[in-house]
């Protein structure tokens, strides 16, 4: 799940009980009103507000913030993906990019970390050209050599 509150009202909050969601870091410091803590209790705020599992943080130069709460466990791990492209040309689609490939992934492989590299390598290649353009295979395939 994704929402727009950077452009529009969106709460990413009312997406409950979902494999995935990817908010920006503003999104969810909006969606628990916490302006104050560090990427990991921000996400577990978010994790327990949307009893949601798998968190993908975006932080745009900052790159990518994961975090993932194992049930079983009751406990949590988390990670970072810096920017794969640092000089972006157009960052309008990132997000949506990220959203499709790590959901698609995330629907395959239901591995978190596979799914923040996949959508991450899909974010890195539609900021690196001018507009929003469907992502080719070919264009995925050559960022793996």
């Amino acid at each position: 799940a994704d929402s727009q509150t950077s452009s529009q009202f969106g709460d990413i909050g009312k997406y409950k009980k979902c494999d995935l969601i990817t908010p920006t870091e503003y999104e969810a410091r909006a969606s628990v009103s916490d302006n104050q803590s560090g990427l990991v209790v921000l996400s577990e705020k978010l994790r327990s507000h949307t009893e949601v599992n798998n968190i993908l943080l975006k932080q745009g130069k900052d790159g990518l913030f994961i975090h993932k709460f194992f049930d079983k466990r009751k406990t949590h791990v988390n990670d970072s993906i810096m920017p794969l492209n640092k000089n972006p040309v157009d960052i309008a689609g990132a997000g949506d990019s990220m959203l499709i490939a790590s959901s698609l992934s995330m629907a395959i492989s239901n591995d978190i970390w596979i799914s923040a590299l996949f959508g991450s390598m899909a974010a890195s290649i539609q900021i690196s050209r001018e507009g929003n353009i469907p992502i080719k295979k070919n264009e995925i395939l050559d960022l793996l050599k």
